[in-house]
C-alpha cells in the first residue's frame, strides 16, 4: 500500500479547514504530520492537491477536490468495515461526528455521548457545535454524521427523526414578582423587558410566538450566549423565553433562576436527529441514533429539568 488511511484523513481535513493550522488544531496532530501526508499523497497520485495562498491558507484544485470525495468515501468505507467486525463479534467499533445546535450542545451532549461511550466502549463520539445553518452546511459536505438539532428550515435532503417536543417557558430571576407564578402568558409578559437569544431561526422562533398573540415584546437586550441570556435574567435586567431547560438553575455567578410554563397555546419547538438522506448510515450511526431515540424522550432528557 503507497499511502495509508491517516494519510487520507489528514488531507481530508486539511481539505475541509482550508489550512493545515486549522487541521492540526482540529484533528489535534502536528502541522508536520499533516504537511508530509499531503506531500506524500501529491508524490504518490502524481497531482497537486492543494493552491497554496500566501498567509491566507490554501484552497484544493481541481483534482483535490475531486480525490477529496473519493476519500471521503473509502474512509466512510473503512469505518464500516471495522463496524462490521465488530458486529460479527456483538460490539459496535469505530467513530462518529456529532453535531449539535449551540444551545443544547453543553447540556444535552456531555451526558449523552458519555452514556453512548460508557455502553459502546468501541466507539469514539466527536461533537461539535453551530447553528442551524452551520449544522446543515456541515452534513452536506460530510463533516459531521449527523446533528441533534430542531426542525427548522430543513432542506429536501435532510432526513429529520423526531425526538421530542420542546415546549417555549419563561426564564425569570428567582424574585422577580411573576416567579411564583404556576404559568405567565405573553401578554403579562409585553411590558416587561425582554432578553432576545439572537440565534439564526431562534430569533426568528420566539419573535412568532409574539406575532401569534398580536403582541410586540419591548427588547431590552439581544446575545448570541445562553449564559449571558441566563446571567443578565438572574440579575434582574428582565425576562427571557427558551425552549432548554439545564438540569442547573442558576446563572454562572451563582444567582438563582425559575422556569415558569407559559399558558395558551404556544407551539414548541421538535429536537430530533437530522441526517443527510443520500448517505448509506453506518452501523455506528444507527446505533447512536437508537441510542438517542432511547434517551430522550418525553419522559426524560440528558441534563434537562421537567417544568
Amino acid at each position: 500500500m503507497q499511502f495509508t488511511l491517516k494519510q487520507l484523513a489528514y488531507f481530508v481535513a486539511a481539505g475541509e479547514a482550508g489550512s493545515i493550522l486549522r487541521a492540526a488544531e482540529n484533528i489535534h496532530v502536528s502541522q508536520p504530520s499533516i504537511s508530509n501526508a499531503i506531500a506524500h499523497l501529491e508524490d504518490v497520485f502524481q497531482v497537486q492537491l492543494f493552491i497554496r495562498h500566501h498567509a491566507q491558507g490554501m484552497s484544493l484544485t481541481t483534482a483535490g477536490s475531486q480525490l477529496m470525495e473519493r476519500c471521503k468515501a473509502l474512509l466512510r468505507d473503512a469505518d464500516e468495515l471495522k463496524s462490521f467486525a465488530g458486529k460479527l463479534s456483538e460490539q459496535v467499533f469505530g467513530s462518529i461526528n456529532v453535531g449539535c445546535f449551540i444551545p443544547l450542545a453543553p447540556i444535552v451532549t456531555p451526558g449523552l455521548c458519555h452514556g453512548y461511550m460508557q455502553s459502546h466502549q468501541g466507539v469514539e463520539v466527536n461533537v461539535s457545535e453551530g447553528n442551524q445553518a452551520e449544522l446543515l452546511s456541515k452534513l452536506k459536505k460530510g463533516a459531521i454524521d449527523l446533528a441533534l438539532t430542531y426542525n427548522l428550515q430543513l432542506e429536501s435532503e435532510i432526513a429529520f427523526t423526531p425526538l421530542v417536543e420542546l415546549k417555549p417557558y419563561v426564564l425569570l430571576a428567582a424574585d422577580h414578582r411573576f416567579a411564583g407564578k404556576k404559568k405567565i402568558s405573553l401578554t403579562e409578559l409585553a411590558e416587561e423587558k425582554f432578553i432576545l437569544l439572537d440565534l439564526p431561526l431562534s430569533d426568528t422562533y420566539f419573535m412568532s410566538l409574539f406575532n401569534d398573540h398580536n403582541l410586540k415584546p419591548r427588547i431590552y437586550a439581544r446575545t448570541r450566549h445562553i449564559e449571558v441570556q441566563r446571567g443578565l435574567v438572574a440579575k434582574g435586567y428582565g425576562y427571557s423565553l427558551g425552549n432548554v431547560r439545564p438540569l442547573n438553575q442558576k446563572s454562572l455567578d451563582g444567582s438563582q433562576l425559575k422556569y415558569v410554563p407559559l399558558s395558551g397555546y404556544n407551539p414548541g419547538l421538535t429536537l430530533g436527529i437530522a441526517t443527510l438522506a443520500t448517505i448509506r448510515k453506518t452501523i455506528v450511526v444507527d446505533s447512536f441514533s437508537e441510542f438517542c431515540r432511547q434517551q430522550i424522550n418525553t419522559e426524560r432528557i440528558p441534563g434537562m429539568a421537567k417544568i
